[in-house]
């Protein structure tokens, strides 16, 4: 029988403080949990584990009861997992389409759970939620039903209102420590790389990609010529990008492109204007300005070619 365990997560020892203390006493269990620091620390998998364990039938995971079976072939009648890729809405009044908060209220949460004595409503991503999603679920939250357990995932409390951080009880994740990193990476034949920091994925893209861009970067920064053909690769990835062809994302392409440019620059002796070009181009990318994206290419391959 698979083992599932949040025993099996490595590092977060704050955050496994508090599961402990729920799985020993999960009628103390709030209504709300907020699983919340950065990408690729172990959140969604915590909160898997969790779920599996505190539906169990026995109370601890056993791997063999319906419940646990139920949940290892994710077909669980009370595990609610909202899709992490989509926003969530509020939905119809009258007819709800699936995954959208009246869906949630009308059709499962006003009912008991159908095989374990709990419920438990998981968002993968709660920044996803729209404003009158957010504020449709504020009354559940508050006096939640005793059978429904909510937990949210999050890398940034800001990106959470505040009526809704005071609603539950937020557990903190925490950057990995090395240690914690070569073990996890070491078991499960994970690529991992310093430019991550102690997150083993803290981008959307996927890791063979990173390793792709990074000998891209390294090779192409060492003479004008190469940096020219650099910036014709960065623009022309906006149409055609096979080697990251699912949830593409240009925006993302871009930040992960200048994050490889900072690690790249930074091994390069007397760089420090180069650097400072990477950051502006960084702090200037989000501006909610049409067509500046081409603009800060330009402006920041200029300065790297002629610095």
């Amino acid at each position: 029988m698979r083992n599932f365990s949040t025993d099996e997560i490595i590092g977060q020892e704050v955050a496994k403080t508090y599961i402990k203390f729920y799985k020993s006493n999960p009628q103390k269990i709030p209504g709300l949990l907020i699983f919340h620091g950065p990408s690729g620390v172990g959140k969604w998998s915590m909160a898997e584990r969790f779920s599996y364990e505190i539906l169990c039938l026995h109370g601890n995971g056993c791997g063999h009861c319906e419940s646990c079976k139920l949940f290892l072939t994710h077909s669980h009648p009370d595990y609610i997992q909202f899709p992490e890729s989509i926003r969530i809405a509020i939905g119809d009044d009258k007819n709800p389409e699936e995954f959208t908060v009246r869906w949630l209220l009308s059709k499962r949460v006003s009912y008991i759970p159908h095989t374990s004595k709990y419920r438990i409503v998981l968002l993968p991503d709660a920044s996803r939620l729209g404003d009158e999603a957010e504020t449709a679920l504020l009354k559940t939250l508050e006096e939640p039903p005793a059978h429904t357990k909510f937990i949210f995932i999050i890398d940034d409390l800001k990106k959470l209102k505040d009526t809704i951080q005071s609603r539950g009880i937020k557990i903190p994740f925490q950057y990995l420590s090395k240690s914690s990193i070569q073990e996890i990476s070491g078991e499960k034949h994970i690529y991992y790389d310093e430019i991550f920091g102690g997150s083993l994925s803290p981008f959307m893209a996927d890791s063979s990609f990173i390793k792709f861009a990074k000998d891209k970067i390294s090779e192409q920064i060492k003479d004008p010529f190469l940096l020219l053909k650099l910036e014709n690769w960065v623009r022309a990835y906006k149409q055609d990008h096979p080697e990251w062809e699912e949830d593409f994302s240009y925006l993302e392409f871009l930040e992960i492109v200048s994050t490889l440019l900072l690690f790249a620059y930074s091994k390069v002796e007397n760089s420090m204007k180069e650097l400072e070009a990477i950051f502006e181009f960084k702090n200037d990318l989000h501006k909610s300005i049409a067509g500046l994206e081409n603009f800060l290419i330009s402006r920041l391959f200029h300065k790297l070619q002629h610095l």
